[in-house]
């Protein structure tokens, strides 16, 4: 009824809305008004407008008219025999999982369901995901990353890996400072790592270092000498593993794979089978 209200700024235009009396509408509001012991609305000639307790219990009233809305549009979707879209977004790193599997495995029970898959770097996908472009998205996430926005659905974790690419003496973390560093995360999560990796020593961030999302090429400048690179421990093992780098002593934190999703996203079946499609893939 608020929200009515708002839109039409009057209480008439509200009862029209509504398909209710005026009277109705003004004895629903002087009871809300009564329960909660505060004005809401202050009358005049022209209409109405909100006092500051009325703005405040609007804004949760739009809220709440929202996530029904959303509700009512992902039941109808449900039950509507045309097909679907789901947008799903994609790290880098993600792709190195088996992501085609799991497709194929969705496309089989959801053939008519349009999917829309995205690649791109963790900023991109973020960007994307929080502008309603991807349903969800399937990222890697170190522990200093901040998701703190979105909902996320853990499916793995992973130990990382510090490794070195050259003739190295001396493996201590002041000395490695001093070397080329690879990092392929997003930018803003480079310092809380580094601050993570040197606790007990004061130690300035290394001079060099390089930001590179694309594993084609991280793969590439892991291998040039003096530089140190932080790998997923499943990326080290298999054909394609670097078979010249050297293992560092250095403890990092885990990765976790999983799925990020608006706070305020309806699930549905063919998005909660895709996400089941992925988990079946990694067991």
């Amino acid at each position: 009824m608020l929200v009515a209200i708002a839109r039409q700024g009057t209480l008439i235009g509200a009862a029209s809305e509504l398909h209710l009396t005026q009277p109705a509408v003004t004895k629903s509001i002087k009871e809300l008004e009564a329960q909660l012991g505060v004005q809401l609305l202050v009358r005049s000639g022209s209409g109405v407008r909100f006092t500051d307790y009325g703005e405040t219990l609007l804004h949760s009233a739009r809220l709440v008219t929202a996530e029904i809305e959303r509700a009512e549009r992902a039941i109808a979707q449900m039950k509507s025999a045309t097909p679907s879209t789901l947008k799903i977004g994609l790290s880098l790193l993600s792709a190195t999982v088996p992501v085609y599997a799991a497709l194929s495995r969705f496309r089989a029970r959801w053939p008519q369901t349009q999917l829309e898959i995205m690649e791109g770097m963790p900023r991109q996908i973020i960007d994307s995901l929080r502008n309603g472009e991807f349903d969800l998205c399937l990222a890697f996430i170190a522990d200093s990353d901040s998701i703190a926005e979105f909902a996320f659905i853990p499916l793995a974790r992973w130990p990382q890996r510090l490794m070195y690419s050259g003739a190295m003496t001396d493996s201590s973390l002041p000395e490695l400072a001093h070397s080329q560093w690879l990092w392929n995360h997003t930018i803003e999560s480079w310092l809380p790592f580094w601050r993570h990796l040197s606790a007990g020593e004061t130690l300035a961030p290394p001079a060099q270092m390089t930001l590179c999302t694309s594993w084609t090429i991280y793969r590439q400048l892991a291998l040039e000498p003096k530089t140190v690179s932080i790998w997923p421990d499943f990326l080290l093992h298999g054909d394609n593993a670097p078979k010249t780098l050297t293992p560092l002593p250095q403890a990092l934190p885990e990765i976790t794979l999983g799925f990020m999703v608006r706070r305020d996203h309806v699930f549905n079946r063919v998005t909660e089978h895709f996400i089941e499609c992925v988990k079946a893939e990694l067991k």
